[in-house]
């Protein structure tokens, strides 16, 4: 079975979902953080945050949707180029911030939105092109 590389709309979507669940896990490992890790790092700073930051069912949530987000974006690897899936999956950094303004309430300045514009326009640019060289087929 050859691989084309090509960017269907199955595998944007997968990739959105990939996103978005990467998003949604990004708030739950944040809002389930009880204490902070303070720098220099030591290795008992260390284990006092993993103590006590393990019983948060927001960070084992964040970990699960973790979980399922890495065996999509292997899924994902496993069909499109590399280099056209990571620029893509990027539309994180478009959700994470809203996601962060509307449950954890963080604020949102003009140079945060226009990185945003900045991140979407790029998005738009990358999944227009195609892939860049013709794949081999795969030895049996």
């Amino acid at each position: 079975m050859s691989r084309t590389g090509k960017l269907t709309l199955k595998i944007f979507l997968a990739i959105f979902l990939n996103d978005f669940i990467d998003g949604i896990a990004q708030v739950f490992m944040k809002k389930g953080l009880v204490e902070t890790f303070d720098l220099p790092f030591t290795f008992q700073k260390l284990i006092f945050f993993i103590i006590h930051n393990a019983a948060s069912p927001f960070v084992w949530t964040g970990i699960f949707l973790y979980a399922i987000n890495f065996f999509l974006w292997i899924g994902i690897l496993s069909q499109v180029d590399l280099g056209l899936a990571v620029p893509i999956g990027s539309a994180v950094y478009l959700m994470v911030p809203a996601f962060a303004v509307l449950w954890l309430h963080e604020k949102m300045n003009f140079f945060k939105c226009v990185g945003i514009f900045l991140i979407i326009a790029g998005i738009v640019l990358l999944s227009q092109s195609k892939s860049s060289k013709p794949r081999m087929a795969e030895i049996p």
